[in-house]
């Protein structure tokens, strides 16, 4: 498999040895920073941008979801001994890009990366005023900024790029997550602040995520500018 280059790294995990194995495997291709706490992890975020970051969960001074309130628009991955379904809509709810449960490889885990973060080819997706750059992972609406969670995003993302074309709430869970649905009301939820942020940022009434009963949810049209 051939490696994508991510540019920068920051792996946050406390097991020193794990620490060391995806710190080998990653740095090969990448530059990576590696962090043992969740102190030590907050000042580095604070400091430095990242392209991604993979992160433990229990961390000795505190629970590793704290990262993702400084974490920005960066894409976050979770890679946890904790595997159930409270724990991974827990993690997905607090805004991570993906949820890898440990044990797992490094080339498992690279895989799931490449998912999260595409080749800046053709890395703009624009439509009826609302531009998602997909490198940088920003995202204007009339060229006013929007304040996107990372799966805002990746939704948001998802539906531009099937515009027209409706999908129900577990298709689109297991479209942008890669994994089986669970009966959950996240994805709603999520749509909900997405309506909500865009409509703030509107110079109008229009309505581009579509909602019809018995087939789901939608992006209007295909309607590039």
């Amino acid at each position: 498999m051939k490696k994508v280059e991510y540019k920068s790294i920051l792996i946050v995990e406390d097991d020193s040895a794990l620490r060391e194995e995806l710190c080998a495997y990653f740095s090969v291709a990448n530059t990576v920073t590696a962090c043992g706490t969740l102190k030590s992890a907050l000042e580095t975020i604070d400091k430095e941008n990242f392209d991604v970051v993979l992160l433990d969960v229990i961390l000795p001074d505190g629970s590793g979801l704290k990262l993702l309130e400084r974490a920005g628009d960066t894409p976050v991955i979770i890679l946890s001994d904790l595997g159930s379904d409270g724990n991974v809509l827990e993690g997905f709810s607090a805004g991570a890009a993906d949820y890898v449960v440990k044990p797992s490889s490094p080339q498992i885990i690279e895989a799931r990366m490449s998912l999260r973060l595409l080749p800046r080819v053709n890395a703009q997706i624009s439509s009826y005023g609302l531009v998602l750059d997909l490198a940088k992972r920003t995202a204007l609406y009339n060229k006013r900024q929007l304040d996107l969670t990372s799966s805002e995003f990746n939704i948001l993302m998802f539906l531009m790029q099937n515009a027209g074309k409706f999908f129900t709430a577990a298709e689109i869970y297991e479209q942008v997550w890669k994994m089986p649905y669970l009966n959950t009301t996240t994805i709603k939820a999520h749509l909900s602040n997405l309506r909500k942020k865009m409509l703030a940022a509107s110079k109008s009434c229009a309505e581009l995520i579509l909602t019809e009963f018995g087939k789901g949810y939608a992006f209007t049209g295909d309607n590039n500018e």
